[in-house]
């Protein structure tokens, strides 16, 4: 009887330690459950997550795409431009800039023909009470040399050079000693310089210098050391642009001198 309580006891205590292994997996079952769940709602979350940042990627990448067509098309520009400028030859250049100082030669010559149309008037005036054929003839000399004049420039204007020649030659012949006789005589330089016949330029040019007071002087001299640059002769070019540096110090044509000189070194 004692063998059997024994063994009875050993089996319920067998079953009560079975019990308790049966309830601690059962909690770790349910806690298992519990830490699987978690996983699942960071998954979730992840993926909302990647789907934001994928839309967001997305919409930068067609930003990019955008500015780097607008790149694209600026590159495209600079380079069409680029190939603009080193499509103009440096002689056309010198031709802009030739045109430009003949542009402001000329605006010179007009204003100072608006000058001496403002004094006719005032002369008229003057010698009205004292009329005679002599004063009359003095004004009609001024008013005829500057419509000749400035045909023969409207003419240059035109680049029609030859005729331009033609044209100054006739008014200087008729008015040596006239207003505008040394601007005919310059005016003539300019033509053969345009036309290339830089000799035949060298020489008008220096007949201004004959001209006393004149105001073409500055401009002869620079239209001199060109014309022998063009023709090569660059000492003497050198010279005749140095001469203009030394005699005409406050002139315009000064600094375009200056830079002529130091492209010759």
């Amino acid at each position: 009887a004692t063998r059997v309580c024994d063994v009875r006891k050993v089996n319920a205590a067998a079953c009560g330690v079975a019990l308790a292994l049966l309830a601690g997996c059962a909690g770790s079952l349910q806690d298992l459950e519990s830490e699987t769940l978690l996983p699942e709602i960071d998954v979730v979350q992840v993926k909302e997550n990647s789907d934001e940042a994928l839309k967001l990627a997305q919409e930068a990448k067609l930003d990019v795409e955008v500015l780097n067509n607008k790149l694209t098309e600026i590159d495209n520009k600079l380079i069409l431009l680029s190939e603009e400028i080193s499509g103009v030859s440096i002689a056309k250049l010198e031709e802009i800039e030739n045109r430009m100082a003949l542009l402001i030669e000329a605006y010179k010559d007009l204003q100072a023909q608006i000058s001496a149309l403002e004094v006719l008037p005032r002369v008229r005036v003057k010698k009205k009470a004292t009329f005679s054929p002599s004063s009359a003839s003095g004004v009609l000399k001024t008013s005829s040399e500057y419509d000749s004049y400035h045909n023969a420039l409207r003419v240059f204007n035109s680049r029609n050079y030859p005729q331009a020649i033609k044209l100054f030659t006739e008014t200087l012949g008729r008015y040596k000693t006239g207003t505008y006789a040394d601007n005919c005589q310059y005016w003539i330089g300019e033509c053969h310089y345009a036309l290339g016949d830089y000799a035949s330029a060298i020489a008008a040019f220096k007949e201004v210098f004959s001209f006393a007071r004149t105001s073409k002087a500055d401009d002869a001299q620079l239209k001199m050391g060109l014309s022998y640059l063009k023709m090569g002769q660059y000492g003497t070019a050198k010279a005749e642009l140095q001469k203009l540096i030394d005699r005409y110090p406050a002139s315009e044509y000064v600094p375009r001198a200056r830079k002529y000189l130091t492209e010759m070194k």
